[in-house]
This record gives structure tokens, sequence and C-alpha cells, in this order.
């Protein structure tokens, strides 16, 4: 066995232009490790387009995610459709919400964002691009969903951002769900957050006579 003590690093080793280099010979000796910029997992809010999203899902490994089913969105109908049968307070979804939070859950790729053009959601949804705000409204109206785009946000001209109330869509763990959950319904204007989720748990606008 060798007893000979490890290599000393020379001192005299530059990096000129992506290469590592010895100013005494001029050899070459391996590419830096900064002739490539850096990569770096950005914030999920820092997003501001399709492609700032797709970089984001870079980092992320999702075969570790749990099954993308709908379960949630099928638990909030049904508590929603036992509230109002037990009290007589109107807090369902309607098959149109209903039917609409189905195709958006199929567009959900992490957590409850989904980030793509316009266009290409109008597809999705089945409707014309001039009709696709007038479509999300409804959801919107019930805080069922925020949508951003540049008119009213900072998003990339013809793309657009949508996040889905937590507690009818969310890919990710429990415990993420939960934070989101508390996030959504933060207090406002000293109205606890239990007190504003009940308020605005879906949109209970109509009470029975």
């Amino acid at each position: 066995m060798s007893n000979m003590p490890p290599a000393i690093p020379s001192k005299n080793l530059i990096t000129v232009e992506g290469l590592v280099v010895d100013t005494l010979t001029g050899e070459t000796h391996k590419p830096s490790v900064f002739s490539t910029p850096a990569d770096y997992q950005p914030s999920l809010s820092d997003c501001r387009s399709v492609d700032d999203f797709e970089r984001y899902l870079k980092f992320v490994d999702r075969r570790k995610l749990p099954a993308h089913t709908l379960h949630l969105l099928r638990d909030e109908v049904d508590y929603a459709r036992g509230v109002w049968c037990r009290t007589g307070i109107d807090c369902r979804i309607t098959l149109p919400q209903e039917r609409l939070l189905d195709k958006l859950h199929q567009l959900v790729v992490y957590r409850n964002v989904i980030f793509t053009t316009q266009t290409t959601l109008a597809k999705a949804l089945g409707t014309a691009e001039s009709n696709l705000m007038k479509k999300l409204k409804v959801l919107e109206e019930a805080n069922m969903l925020r949508v951003t785009t540049s008119r009213n946000g900072n998003i990339r001209t013809g793309e657009i951002k949508l996040v889905i109330n937590p507690r009818l869509v969310f890919r990710g763990s429990d415990s993420t769900r939960e934070a989101y959950l508390k996030d959504w319904y933060r207090p406002v204007d000293g109205l606890s957050s239990r007190l504003e989720y009940a308020n605005e748990l879906g949109q209970c606008i109509n009470m029975a006579a």
C-alpha cells in the first residue's frame, strides 16, 4: 500500500474562459466549475410565466408526489350538500362549477397552481379565448379560484396563472396543504381564520325559508 502523501493543489491554477489553466506551463487541467452558470430553484411565488414554472418544476421529484385524484373535490361536494340538507344553508358546489373544477384538476401538475397560455387554457376548457375570463368568473366569485394575467398582475402577456382553492384541488403533502389553506383563509380585518373559512365555505348565500 502506498504511503505517498496526498497531492497538494497547485497555487498556479487560474480559471480562463471556463477552463482551469496552469499559469506556469499553460497546460489546461479541466473545465472549471464556473464554466456554466449555477442553476437554482426559484420560489414558486416568484414564477411569472410558463417558462419560470417549468424551470421550477425541474427541481421537483414528481415521482414522490401523492396520487392525483379527485377525492378532495368529491369530498367537498358531498360535505356542502350535507350542510344544505342538515341546516338549509345552500353551500352546494353547483354542477357547472364541479365540471369546471374537474377540467382544471387535470391541468394541475404540482400543488394547486396552473401556468399556461390563455389560448391553451381556453382549448382545454372547450371555450373561446374571448369567453375565457367569463367562464372562470363562476369560480372566482365563489372564492374557489384566483386568476392572474398581465392585466391584473406581473404575468407574461398572453399567459395566465390560476390558483385553485387548496381545499378542492391540491397535489402535495397534507402538511403543505394545511399551510396553503391557512394562507388562503388568513385573517382579514380581525376575522379569525376559522370564521372566515365558515363564511366563505362554498359561498353560502342562500338561506332556506
